[in-house]
């Protein structure tokens, strides 16, 4: 294959040999001269390939490379199908082999895992390798008073690539974004849009952006068939047109129902597949799960399917009362010494333990206060499961208001 050069890397370059990639895409190689023994990290350098790369950043055994000439392209290189692939940061495995890329995969968390088991079996790939993405945040940036650069941050920096026929995203998604485009002269100078696709319709939700009657009347005249629905975020201000929520994956279980800002899978096939593995591989039949970061209820409707009770932690308000949709009243209770509300607290980390955005709040119906010896600790609890049975037993959603704010749960309604 003739070599792939890219001009706009300067500097020293050196031949280096590529054997691995590493989590993130990058590839790994070391200098062809037997002397230079550092280990190079090239972002778009695949396996079997030999490169000429200059040094971006140097650290005491390793050195973070740039790509500047493919000497000898290696068998996992295709060309990719979009042209923006060279300077986009949306995607960075479009040069490799779709056939090959799920291997690929397999062999980083491998590689990750090492310590722990040499077992590392990759799940059978669902979905076709373009036109699959359902939920994406785009960025933008205004371009004079009525043009929008609409698309994603070019790699490693903060301009953004317009894209205006994104490959990856799904029809309707691409529809969608496509016309927002005429909200610009509305929008603030530079920020974000998040899209959501059912398939058949989508949704944008537009954060940043003080509504007023003319932005919304703007973003009403985009709604069609396809995009259905706009909801504009501005300081404590929500402001929706149309229908603003989709409900996903309702085939095998309940439907999520989801606005753009909350988290969804981004492939409904391969969501459909993980669902599944998780559900079985928890062994949840006749239990009580603890379920952290539970989103919208993805996981939580299949494991409540057998499971006793699902308690189902989330930080994010808007999550929270996704999963009370899934969760009808219960009547409260109080937690008692000995019992599984105790020992759920026992699985949960200190607060000191958690990352510094998270927090555990206390779900409806009860109340948790930590004891003085770890003052800090986060709240949880549970509501009881009614008398009578129901389809989905026991989903208690968690709000995540810390404990030490007040003994008695805070849930959003």
């Amino acid at each position: 294959m003739q070599a792939i050069e890219d001009s706009a890397v300067s500097g020293e370059r050196v031949m280096i040999q590529v054997h691995a990639l590493a989590h993130g895409g990058a590839g790994i190689g070391r200098p062809v001269d037997p002397d230079d023994t550092k280990t190079w990290l090239v972002a778009g350098a695949l396996p079997g390939e030999r490169i000429l790369a200059s040094r971006a950043r140097e650290e005491r055994r390793l050195v973070r490379g740039e790509l500047a000439t493919v000497v000898e392209a290696g068998p996992l290189r295709v060309t990719p199908p979009c042209g923006l692939a060279p300077v986009c940061g949306g995607c960075n495995w479009q040069h490799v082999d779709p056939a090959q890329q799920l291997e690929l995969k397999r062999a980083i968390v491998a590689g990750q895992l090492r310590r722990v088991t040499d077992r590392v079996v990759a799940a059978p790939s669902r979905g076709a390798p373009l036109g699959y993405r359902r939920r994406a945040r785009l960025h933008y940036a205004r371009d004079g008073s009525d043009g929008l650069l609409l698309g994603f941050f070019r790699a490693r920096s903060r301009e953004v690539i317009d894209a205006p026929d994104c490959p990856v995203l799904d029809g309707p998604l691409r529809h969608a974004f496509a016309k927002v485009r005429a909200l610009a002269p509305h929008l603030p100078r530079d920020g974000e849009i998040f899209g959501l696709s059912d398939g058949a319709r989508a949704v944008l939700g537009v954060p940043g952006v003080r509504a007023d009657a003319i932005i919304e009347e703007a973003a009403r005249a985009l709604l069609d068939g396809i995009l259905v629905g706009v909801e504009l975020r501005g300081g404590r201000r929500r402001v929706s047109v149309g229908a603003p929520t989709l409900d996903l994956d309702g085939a095998a279980l309940p439907p999520v129902t989801a606005s753009p800002f909350v988290f969804a899978q981004a492939q409904e096939a391969q969501n459909a597949a993980l669902v599944e593995h998780v559900a079985r591989v928890a062994r949840g039949r006749g239990a009580r799960v603890l379920e952290l970061h539970a989103g919208a209820g993805n996981f939580t409707r299949a494991l409540a399917r057998e499971a006793v009770k699902v308690l189902a932690i989330d930080e994010d308000r808007e999550a929270i009362g996704r999963l009370q949709a899934l969760s009808p009243p219960a009547p409260a209770s109080r937690s008692t010494p000995g019992s599984p509300v105790e020992a759920a607290l026992a699985l949960v980390p200190t607060r000191s333990q958690l990352p510094r955005w998270s927090s555990i709040r206390a779900p409806r119906g009860l109340g948790w206060r930590p004891p003085r010896t770890s003052p800090r600790s986060p709240a949880i609890g549970s509501s009881t499961s009614p008398a009578t049975p129901r389809p989905w037993p026991g989903i208690s959603p968690c709000s995540s208001r810390p404990a030490f704010e007040s003994s008695r749960s805070r849930c959003s309604t």
